[in-house]
């Protein structure tokens, strides 16, 4: 009876363990909000995903607006991957895998072997018009392969992850940046360390990036001055 009661014990805490590392979200499905079970990234799986910043500076915003309207390949593709990337980590139930299949008939694993061999074919071909025909079909290719699901769909799920809605990142500015790159410098610490909010435990590091680079321009600024 002893040995009864502590497997069930265990199998409690081992129910509780995963519900912590996982959590249900509704994410729209074309029109249609569906649900599906997500787990918690790590900083570093987060990290492994691509470089990719959840400060948004009048700057930054500037200049999403120039990519919008004059938009390149390139960083659509460089986009796409980082959020799909962080969905193939987090999808739980269902998986990512499942929901593109779910989405087209075509076999993705075979597409993408295509597209390896299209890759392999492009480093042993000659700079021309046959390179850059090959480029581009490989583009095509990449956007084909990287954007089969919704945006609004993996932009639930990405801000879900990274804890945009949770926290208060989107509260900093690129005053707040310098100020605590100024302090840091003092301090001879991190700007993380003197801004005040809630933020998840990835983002410390986004914050001492950022800061650093608006002190170096803020250094120059005033060089030129």
């Amino acid at each position: 009876m002893g040995m009864v009661q502590n497997l069930s014990k265990e199998a409690s805490q081992l129910s509780m363990i995963t519900q912590a590392q996982h959590a249900l979200i509704f994410a729209p499905y074309y029109g249609t909000p569906i649900p599906i079970i997500v787990r918690h990234l790590t900083p570093a799986q987060i990290k492994a995903c691509g470089t990719f910043s959840a400060i948004e500076l009048f700057e930054d915003k500037l200049l999403k607006e120039r990519l919008q309207s004059k938009a390149d390949i390139h960083d659509i593709i460089e986009y796409a991957e980082t959020h799909h990337k962080i969905c193939k980590k987090a999808m739980a139930k269902p998986t990512y895998q499942e929901v593109i299949k779910s989405i087209t008939d075509i076999n993705v694993m075979e597409q993408k072997e295509k597209l390896k061999e299209m890759k392999a074919r492009l480093r042993e071909t000659k700079s021309g018009p046959e390179r850059q025909e090959l480029e581009h079909e490989i583009d095509i290719m990449l956007v084909w392969t990287n954007l089969l699901l919704p945006d609004d769909f993996t932009a639930v799920i990405v801000s879900y992850i990274l804890g945009i809605d949770r926290s208060d990142i989107k509260e900093i500015d690129r005053q707040t940046l310098l100020n605590a790159a100024i302090l840091a410098k003092r301090g001879k610490n991190n700007p993380a360390d003197h801004v005040i909010g809630n933020f998840e435990p990835w983002m410390p590091d986004d914050i001492n990036s950022r800061a650093w680079v608006v002190f170096d321009e803020e250094m120059k600024k005033r060089k030129r001055a």
